[in-house]
């Protein structure tokens, strides 16, 4: 499945949209990182990285983050 960089600062796939930051909160998620550390890494609040990871668990249909993290490895927005 192709992943493509929008415009808007989104990565889209055939299914679904998701934004760079979800995107990224997802990728540090990958790597064991808690909300705390997320956002001191990207200089945003771990309530901002509670909302992203909120909405890429909705997009995805995802029911915590870690089912997240391996649905979009699964549709090509992270890497293993």
């Amino acid at each position: 499945m192709r992943v493509l960089e929008g415009i808007e600062g989104s990565v889209k796939n055939r299914d679904h949209t998701l934004t760079a930051k979800e995107v990224v909160c997802l990728r540090w998620c990958k790597e064991g990182k808690t909300n705390w550390e997320i956002g001191e890494i990207l200089s945003i609040s771990e309530k901002t990285v509670e909302f992203h990871l909120g909405n890429s668990m909705r997009k995805l249909g995802a029911s915590n983050r870690i089912t997240a993290v391996m649905v979009s490895i699964k549709r090509g927005f992270l890497e293993l």
